[in-house]
């Protein structure tokens, strides 16, 4: 599957300066979810599973991809991240550096950064859901214009969510429609994002359920049974290895 971290965007959209009441997405201190991505074309669907945690700037991405199953833990504190191969036990280090860390609108580093994060200003705190699914239809140009607008407060899972609304309108007059649904009682996580085209049947779904403000310590630690190796077996570590250094960047 594609990698919740990194396989969204390659273009966003700025916030346009619409409704004030706009509320910005975040995140709480410490918390896991899974992330459930689901993309139809008109013709299939697709659905891929993940599992992230946070504990302050401590991250933990697991993903199945090709049946082999990894996790990626972003240590910061120590400098370091860790690519796991969690079925042959074992795992590969790289270096990283504070001058690698994306930058958070509250001013820490932040590994996941989102929609309207690093490459355009706006409101929204780090967060890969976002960035998984933004703007999904790979436009090559930018919008010319972007409405935003506040609609009517949902519940999900029991959370009652903020929810806002950007129409992307393109040179092309081709638009495109992304709502997010953000969590009050979680400092504004995002709980789900609709993004749709007007033109075709392209849609992208992606939600976080199961969220726990619990997270055990170790999540974040490599097992001690685990191998260091220099790179993971096969052609999969290589791409893991791609996936790793553009999360630095």
């Amino acid at each position: 599957m594609a990698m919740v971290l990194t396989n969204g965007c390659r273009n966003r959209v700025p916030p346009s300066d619409g409704d004030s009441n706009f509320e910005p997405a975040g995140e709480p201190e410490q918390y896991s979810a899974t992330v459930v991505r689901i993309v139809e074309d008109g013709t299939s669907r697709e659905t891929s599973v993940s599992r992230e945690a946070r504990s302050g700037e401590k991250r933990r991405e697991e993903w199945t991809e090709e049946g082999q199953n990894r996790a990626l833990i972003w240590r910061p504190d120590l400098g370091k991240s860790f690519l796991l191969d969690l079925d042959g036990r074992a795992y590969m280090e790289v270096e990283i550096t504070s001058g690698h860390l994306p930058e958070s609108p509250k001013g820490a580093s932040n590994p996941h950064d989102v929609s309207s994060g690093r490459n355009a200003p706006g409101p929204d705190v780090g967060d890969s859901t976002v960035q998984a699914i933004d703007h999904d239809f790979g436009n090559a140009q930018p919008p010319a214009r972007v409405e935003t607008r506040v609609l009517a407060p949902a519940v999900i899972d029991g959370h009652s969510c903020a929810v806002d609304e950007q129409r992307a309108i393109f040179r092309d007059r081709h638009v495109e429609t992304t709502r997010r649904f953000r969590a009050r009682d979680l400092s504004g996580l995002i709980l789900r994002i609709e993004s749709e085209a007007d033109q075709g049947s392209a849609r992208v779904i992606t939600e976080r359920r199961d969220v726990r403000i619990d997270v055990a310590p170790d999540t974040f630690n490599v097992p001690a049974d685990f191998k260091k190796q220099e790179k993971l077996p096969g052609a999969q570590a290589l791409h893991l290895d791609g996936v790793l250094r553009k999360k630095e960047k």
